[in-house]
Parts: structure tokens; sequence; C-alpha cells
């Protein structure tokens, strides 16, 4: 039987007509696999799962791909692995080279940490800002939203400016989230030195509000700063392109468990939510998890399900993938040692009896724990993370599989993926997992 495409092909019509009936026929074949996924794809994790989880994702990026929609969403929420932006970005970068460039997105606000680098665009504020963050147990009590930061503002010396690193990736609107609030002053705005407009963020209550602002030509740095009638409090600014594509916004915590979640307010956050409307939402925290006491862990599955409910809540056409902290490897303090010995030492995963009593022997200082390995409370995360994914309807994503199981962040580090922390990754090993990660989330994707 000669199928539909190939028989345009064997056709006698004009070249013209002949394109466009070829590119329908393609667009209603990925449509079909598509609502008929096969029924299992491979995780590239050592992990068969279904691919209903992705099915969601893969229909919002025909959507694009057929000029449904303008702009697809990626949301990408985490710990320092998201925070250091070179897993995030890449897998940024792949999704935009693939299916366009929509823009940058939403952000913290100004420069809210140090060595803050995300990639695309470079971040600064100078002046007397004061930076309140969510990720602290002591936080301020204010109503943090996604970005988790809250930047306050007075005096016109203070600004932040975004300014575009990429050639070809000017923006052509600007969104600001502030807080109104009684008393409110006001913020410029500006684009390349030009004034483009001002936010008034006096209000009776405090609450967040998004202002939006479209340009007239395409720009390159954004420029923020209080007039000097009040003070400000901005929440995250955004950058887009007036480009058919893909946004990959992403959060990320330095040294934070997926319990920052619940410092922020849902309100608000379903607010934002409902405006970005994602597509996927990428929940990648495990690593500070898999490091805590296991008595700190009794009721992780439940509440991490309850906050996977509540981001399906509110992102409801988006699909969900969680995903694990990379393998991580520890020598104990007490152990002592320079870098030199350790770097001889090798790495042995703990066995089940030092897993079943790891809590009591780090206590105790024993000494069998002095070898890399990795903390004992890596596969109850794992395990948890995985049985949440699969009640939930999520994909789960195993990125300590990605490198080998267990000591793989030693085998990493020995590789030069890996920094002597083995915790954190260099450049190439954040890439080398991104591009693994795109291929598990493009595998079932008519024409990837």
């Amino acid at each position: 039987m000669i199928g539909r495409a190939a028989y345009v092909l064997l056709c006698a019509c004009p070249a013209t007509s002949m394109a466009l009936v070829t590119i329908a026929a393609a667009q209603e074949a990925r449509e079909s696999a598509i609502a008929n996924p096969p029924a299992l794809v491979r995780g590239g994790h050592g992990t068969s799962q279904t691919a209903e989880p992705l099915r969601q994702f893969h229909r919002r990026l025909a959507d694009l791909e057929a000029g449904r929609i303008e702009r697809l969403t990626i949301l990408q929420i985490g710990d320092s692995h998201t925070e250091a932006e070179h897993f995030s970005g890449r897998l940024r970068m792949r999704f935009q080279e693939r299916f366009g460039n929509a823009g940058r997105g939403m952000l913290a606000p100004g420069a809210p940490v140090a060595y803050w680098r995300p990639y695309q665009v470079r971040a600064q504020q100078a002046g007397k800002w004061q930076v309140h963050t969510s990720n602290k147990s002591d936080h301020a009590p204010l109503p943090f939203g996604l970005s988790g930061f809250v930047t306050r503002g007075a005096d016109p010396a203070d600004v932040m400016t975004l300014t575009t690193r990429d050639e070809g990736a000017e923006f052509d609107v600007v969104e600001i989230g502030y807080y109104r609030k009684p008393q409110g002053g006001t913020i410029d705005v500006a684009v390349d030195g030009k004034p483009i407009g001002e936010i008034d963020t006096q209000g009776e209550a405090y609450a967040m509000a998004r202002r939006a602002f479209s340009l007239s030509a395409p720009g390159e740095r954004l420029e923020v700063r209080p007039r000097g009638n009040g003070s400000v409090d901005i929440a995250d600014w955004a950058v887009y392109r007036k480009h058919r594509g893909v946004v990959l916004t992403s959060h990320g915590f330095s040294g934070a468990q997926v319990g920052i979640m619940d410092r922020w307010d849902w309100t608000t956050v379903a607010g934002q939510l409902a405006q970005l409307d994602p597509s996927l939402v990428l929940l990648a925290f495990g690593t500070n998890e898999g490091y805590a006491p296991k008595s700190r862990l009794a009721s992780y599955e439940t509440l991490l399900e309850k906050r996977i409910d509540a981001l399906k809540r509110a992102a409801p056409n988006a699909s969900i993938v969680l995903v694990s902290g990379p393998d991580a490897n520890r020598i104990p303090k007490y152990c002592g040692g320079s870098g030199a010995e350790h770097d001889r030492t090798p790495c042995t995963p703990l066995s089940a009896e030092e897993i079943a009593d790891y809590d009591v022997l780090l206590s105790r200082a024993d000494r069998r724990l002095c070898r890399w390995h990795t903390p004992g409370s890596y596969d109850l995360v794992r395990d948890a993370q995985r049985a949440v994914a699969r009640r939930a309807g999520a994909y789960f994503w195993d990125w300590l599989e990605v490198e080998g199981g267990l000591c793989g962040a030693y085998r990493w580090e020995r590789e030069g993926l890996v920094h002597k922390d083995r915790v954190h990754m260099r450049k190439e090993g954040y890439w080398r997992s991104a591009d693994a990660l795109f291929a598990v989330l493009m595998r079932g994707y008519p024409g990837r």
C-alpha cells in the first residue's frame, strides 16, 4: 500500500502545491503519532516508562511547529544544579536550536546571588538594593513568587541592567514583575538608554502585579531603577522576542530542597503560572535531600506528592518531569586528610548494612565511612521520586544513572566533568547531562 506522503510525491501537481500538501501530510502524521505513541520509551537511564507523561508536551511542540501557538514555555525549578545555569542553559540552547528562540524569558531580579551567570544575558545590579530570598529558614515574611526573590530599592542610584550576550538575540518585549504596596514608589524602565515607560507601584494591599512593554525596535540593554519617591519591590523581570519558538525559564537555589516551594505564596505562584502557561515543568531536586538524615525524610514522599499536585493544578497544560539529583560523593569531615590524600581514596558504594545504619555511623564518626561514597539517603530519595512520578502521571528522569550509577560523580571527576567536591559538575558535565535529557524528552516526538 502506498502511504499518503508517498502518493503526494508521485502525483502530477505543481511544485508549490505538492510542497504544501507534503507539509500538511507530515504534520498530520506527526499529530497522529503523538496521539498514538509507542507503548514504551526508553528513558536513557536504564528504565522504560510509558510515553503518556510527555504526551501533552509533545502535543504543544506540534502546535508550535504548526503555528497554532507562537511561544512554548518550559519551566525548570531546582537546586544549585539549576542555579548554575550550565544545565538549564544547555537545555534551552538545544530546544531553541530545534524549535526557535522566543527569548530568554523570566529571571530573578538583578543579580541576587554571588556568581550570578545566566546564559544569553548579563544581569547586574548596583547601589543599595536589598535582596530578600526565600532560600533560608528565617526568610522575610513576603509573598514570594516563582523567582523566590524580592529585591527592594528606593534610591535613584539603585540600578539593574539586563544585557543580551548573543548576537541576533535582541528582545522585543519587556516584562517586570513587581509588588503593589502602600506608599510604593515609581519604577523607571529604559531600553538602550531611552525611557520606555514607568510603573506606579502604589496600591492598597501588598500584592504582585505585572507590566509589559512592547518595543518599537529590538533592544539589547534593559535598565530598571527606582525614581526615588518611595521604595519599590521587584519580583522578576523577563525579555521575549517576537519570534515563534521556545522559552526556558529556570529558577535555582543553592543548597535548597524541594520544600523551598512551601515558602512561596501559592496564590502569587498560581497567577504567574497561569500567565506563563508552561508546556513542560522540570522539578530538579534531590541532592540536598540525599545528604539529609533519614529521620528528616520520613514524610518526604507524601510532601513531594502534594507539591506535584499543586504544580499540576496551577499548570494544567504542562507535562511534569521529576529530575533526580545527579550522583554526589562524600568523605565525612571527621576522616581528616588532605586533598591529595582524598584524590587517592577510591569510591565504593555503601553496603546494605551501611545504608541501614548510615546516620548512626556518621554520628559515631565510624571510620568505615572514610572513603568516597554516595550518601546513605540517596536511594530513599530516588525511590520516593520514582514512586511519586508514577502515581502522579509524571516522568521520572534518573540523572544519577546517566553518570553510570553510584560513584558516578567520582568517575566523572576523573574525566574532568565534575569538580573536586564530587557534587557539582563542570560545564562539560552539565552539557552532557542536558544533552541526555533533551534526547529523552524528544524521544517519541515524531520528526525529532
